[in-house]
């Protein structure tokens, strides 16, 4: 029971350790002028950074830093927005002043530089992202996803409209909710599919009650038999019968020649159960009579 409980205990340790794991964290996207796109809690139009959570689990990124290769900023503990959804992303606006608040940086961006987020442990690298000395204004840098399962990511080539908030996915790939709609526009083939899916579980549970329920037929009348056939009487041959009958007239004989009977009638023979006390019939005492 220990092993059992401890096995479970590193189990649920490791579990809220990877769910924590900043390393699944992507620099999706970088904006350093802008001058459509979102604004800050101030009103302002400051680029930005947005992070995106690649996992999907939890995690809990304070204390990572981001930095421009020369200033660092570390995310602050203790605020409960630090930790990031599955496959949800959150913005850094860099504004140049921390004070604003734990979602602004220390540093402002420039083109030609290059951004990292580095671990909580300040010395592993975990995403960078090189911003163009060329970067049209309005315009951002961003990481492409190339494949929805493994969520491979990839630098575009070229300068992109901003999407903060959104997955930036591959343009050409289209998602399995849209390649259906384009082969089925009326939704027929998903209403067929529904359909055979649920009459195919029915008739699937009805073999399975079926199966089920001759096997439990079978199981009561097995149980109903008795265990063992009754003890069926034994007939008694004729032969031991007239050996019967031969053996009371033997012995009406025997007690009439020893005078321990009566006889009171013709050829019957009456025999006193009482034995010799009494050679006469008397009333009260019982008597078989046996004819010769």
């Amino acid at each position: 029971m220990r092993r059992i409980l401890a096995s479970i205990a590193l189990l649920v340790v490791g579990v809220s350790l990877s769910a924590q794991n900043a390393s699944d964290l992507v620099l999706a996207e970088v904006l350093v002028e802008n001058d459509s796109s979102i604004v800050d809690d101030y009103g302002r139009r400051t680029g930005w950074i947005e992070l995106f959570n690649n996992s999907q689990g939890t995690v809990n990124y304070a204390g990572c830093f981001l930095s421009d290769g020369k200033v660092r900023y570390m995310i602050p503990k203790g605020d409960a927005r630090t930790k990031l959804g599955p496959r949800q992303s959150v913005v850094f606006f860099c504004s140049g002043n921390s004070e604003d608040g734990t979602f602004y940086t220390n540093f402002t961006l420039q083109t030609g530089t290059t951004l990292m987020l580095i671990s909580n442990n300040g010395k592993t690298i975990i995403d960078t992202l090189s911003i163009p000395e060329s970067l049209p204004v309005g315009f951002s840098v961003r990481k492409t996803a190339q494949d929805k399962k493994g969520m491979v990511w990839k630098t575009e080539a070229e300068p992109a409209v901003p999407t903060p908030g959104v997955i930036n996915k591959n343009g050409n790939e289209k998602t399995g909710a849209e390649r259906m709609a384009e082969r089925d526009p009326h939704g027929w083939i998903l209403t067929l599919t529904s359909i055979s899916v649920v009459f195919s579980a029915l008739i699937i549970l009805w073999i399975i009650f079926g199966i089920s329920g001759r096997a439990f037929q079978r199981r009561a009348a097995k149980a109903a038999q008795p265990v063992s056939e009754p003890i069926k009487p034994t007939a008694i041959p004729d032969e031991a019968k007239e050996s019967e009958t031969a053996a009371a007239i033997a012995l009406a004989l025997h007690l009439y020649l020893s005078e321990t009977v009566h006889d009171a009638e013709s050829f019957v023979i009456t025999v006193n159960s009482s034995g010799a006390e009494n050679h006469w019939p008397s009333p009260g005492r019982n008597f078989r009579k046996e004819k010769l």
